[in-house]
């Protein structure tokens, strides 16, 4: 009998084609998937070999493609290798295998950059997968991390409203799964912890429009969203919704 999945990894399993679709909406999370995704690849060095890990789709494809590099896309929900495979073939400059971010199928030292774009806030054990990511990066290597941001004006309204939820009786998220968010000081300690110094912050997704208007409204979120990014290089930076982690293996 197969093993059965996680219930973070059963959710996007499940998931798997309306995942892809999402990067093309013009919808706040739609959005808020394309500014990570750019953000993530302006990090990542030309003529590198990156492994992406809880790589849905093979959505980093296309970009890292453009910047020369050997792509490896690992992900626990089979049913998004198996996306990856369907529109990427057996091209050679990329692999893409299951694989689970608390046991890596891969060498010691094998990747110069190894990308993590929501994922880390659903784990239930981050430092068991710092620990893989670590183990498998060159010296020196690059880790580049997402994470939710916790202070942001908008997750601030979200977490009122699942308390609200909560007292009716709702499951907190879909897929009842583990959803943290961070601090960047928070995120930083918990990434140096565990063998890396961190060397750049970057915010992203400066959406202002509370749940549920940002669903009900979404080509004006995305307008705002899209309007407010400057926010980034500006003391309100922490407004972002997210902020994504550089940081070198010690």
């Amino acid at each position: 009998m197969a093993e059965a999945l996680r219930p973070e990894v059963k959710y996007f399993n499940d998931k798997s084609v309306e995942y892809r679709k999402e990067y093309d909406r013009v919808t706040a999370e739609g959005y808020s998937f394309r500014v990570r995704r750019e953000k993530v690849l302006d990090m990542v060095p030309e003529n590198t070999k990156v492994v992406d890990i809880a790589s849905g789709p093979g959505v980093m494809i296309p970009g890292l493609r453009a910047k020369n590099c050997h792509i490896t896309c690992t992900d626990a929900a089979p049913e998004m290798i198996a996306r990856t495979k369907e529109e990427y073939g057996e091209a050679p400059d990329i692999e893409a295998v299951v694989g689970d971010a608390y046991s890596l199928p891969f060498e010691d030292n094998a990747f110069d950059v190894a990308i993590a774009m929501g994922l880390i806030e659903y784990l239930e054990d981050q430092a068991r997968y710092l620990n893989e990511t670590h183990r498998i990066l060159r010296q020196g290597g690059i880790a580049i991390i997402t994470f939710p941001n916790r202070p942001a004006p908008f997750r601030f309204i979200g977490r009122v409203l699942l308390k609200i939820a909560r007292l009716f009786g709702k499951k907190p998220t879909p897929g009842n799964v583990t959803h943290r968010e961070y601090t960047a000081k928070g995120a930083k300690r918990l990434m140096e912890a565990h063998g890396f110094t961190v060397t750049e912050t970057v915010y992203y997704n400066f959406k202002l429009i509370p749940y549920p208007f940002d669903l009900w409204l979404p080509h004006l979120t995305v307008i705002q969203s899209r309007i407010f990014e400057y926010l980034d290089r500006t003391p309100l930076k922490w407004f972002g919704t997210g902020f994504i982690l550089k940081a070198t293996k010690r």
